[in-house]
């Protein structure tokens, strides 16, 4: 008589002599199983293919021509902003990477907040005119 062994939860086995036709019912019920396990983890798997592959699905709510020219613009900014003195990049960093208030700024470099208003004043322009000629 064929036997079907039975592994608990806990790690315990038992095993069990049974008749012929309930051997081949538990077979059956053992390849149905693997076959849906293989059908669902060969569907999820081929869900994560393309993504591994680099393959991106377009997301219809991001406006991908806009998302490209925002791109494109920060990396513009950011060359300029190489393009200024290491006093004025600092300042710069400060400011928008930091976020420091123009008062802490103004104390960390012993001069007024309205020094401090007034260079990312002149900054603000230079870098504006600088990128005026851009297209957004």
């Amino acid at each position: 008589m064929p036997v079907i062994i039975y592994k608990f939860v806990d790690g315990t086995t038992n095993a069990v002599e049974v008749a012929d036709e309930i051997y081949l019912i538990h077979l059956e019920l053992l390849q149905q199983e693997k076959n849906n396990y293989r059908r669902e983890t060969r569907r999820h798997t081929s869900l994560y293919y393309f993504t591994d592959m680099g393959i991106e699905f377009e997301d219809k709510r991001v406006d991908i021509l806009a998302e490209i020219i925002r791109k494109e613009n920060i990396e513009r900014v950011r060359k300029e902003i190489m393009t200024l003195t290491d006093r004025r990049r600092d300042l710069v960093h400060k400011a928008f990477y930091d976020e420091m208030k123009y008062r802490a700024i103004a104390e960390q470099a012993g001069v007024s907040p309205s020094a401090i208003s007034e260079r990312m004043s002149r900054l603000r322009n230079q870098l504006q005119k600088k990128l005026s000629d851009w297209s957004f």
